[in-house]
């Protein structure tokens, strides 16, 4: 299990970077730069807690599982920061959904964005990379099954939340005001949301591997928020405007595609 004080530091590196942007919201009226920390701050946690560790990349400390769970979360914080900044140096103002929450506590915002949402946020960081700091920093054991399914787990989630967050941009560049139903789409209303889910079970299971046996706490609690909390609710109640919505809701899953719309596409691509 990860060392307290390693943990400490890792959650003191997540939260200098969400107070650095709490004062930038304030002058841009701009919650939604919060975001810009969201990916490159899971990074910086477990490299935090590696220096509290003393712990490098081949100097022994790390296991094999644990190199293996630091290089897939680097290419997902790279992956998630790059896409987040490049969509927030597109938008023309706040994101809405910290824009109805300013709205509905407008009376002194200002200070209650710190703890609403950089301070939550910063919380929720710290709880969902835990499993994977401590997954880095566990003593070397040997490798099983276990890290060459999580891996392929986790690399097909990445590869299926970059494949759906680019066609979501490409879309919303040509067509801003329709609603997108090609692509993944077609298949699952949130690709990139069950391609989130993938890749951190995935780690789930590199973390267990390693002999972190509560490292399934990050997908069930990642999966809770996404689907009751703060990705499949918020998300569907902007995309309602659009008329084509209901026949889609009620023809597309959420997250999982069904059989008969895989086959559909299937004979798509097949030209059947």
């Amino acid at each position: 299990m990860i060392e307290y004080d390693a943990y400490l530091w890792g959650a003191a590196a997540s939260a200098i970077g969400f107070a650095a942007l709490w004062p930038i919201s304030l002058w841009r009226r701009d919650a939604s730069v919060v975001d810009l920390w969201w990916g490159p701050g899971f990074f910086a946690f477990v490299v935090a807690a590696m220096s509290a560790r003393g712990a490098v990349p081949g100097g022994g400390e790390i296991g094999t599982q644990g190199l293996v769970a630091l290089g897939l979360l680097a290419l997902w914080s790279a992956r998630m920061g790059w896409t987040l900044t490049a969509r927030r140096v597109r938008a023309l103002g706040e994101d809405p959904r910290y824009s109805a929450l300013r709205a509905s506590r407008s009376k002194g915002w200002w200070w209650k964005s710190l703890f609403v949402i950089f301070a939550l946020q910063a919380l929720l960081q710290g709880l969902l990379v835990a499993p994977t700091a401590a997954t880095i920093l566990a003593d070397p054991t040997p490798t099983g099954a276990l890290l060459l399914l999580g891996a392929a787990i986790a690399l097909g989630g990445l590869a299926l939340e970059t494949i759906a967050d680019a066609q979501l941009d490409a879309w919303a560049a040509a067509r801003p005001e329709q609603l997108c139903t090609t692509g993944l789409r077609a298949l699952a209303r949130h690709p990139n949301y069950t391609g989130e889910i993938m890749f951190w079970s995935g780690m789930a299971l590199i973390g267990i591997d390693a002999g972190i046996l509560w490292a399934p706490t990050t997908p069930i609690l990642l999966a809770l928020l996404l689907a009751l909390v703060s990705g499949k609710p918020m998300m569907e109640e902007r995309l309602e405007r659009h008329a084509a919505w209901t026949d889609y809701a009620a023809a597309t899953p959420p997250f999982v595609p069904s059989l008969r719309a895989l086959g559909a596409a299937l004979r798509r691509r097949a030209g059947v």
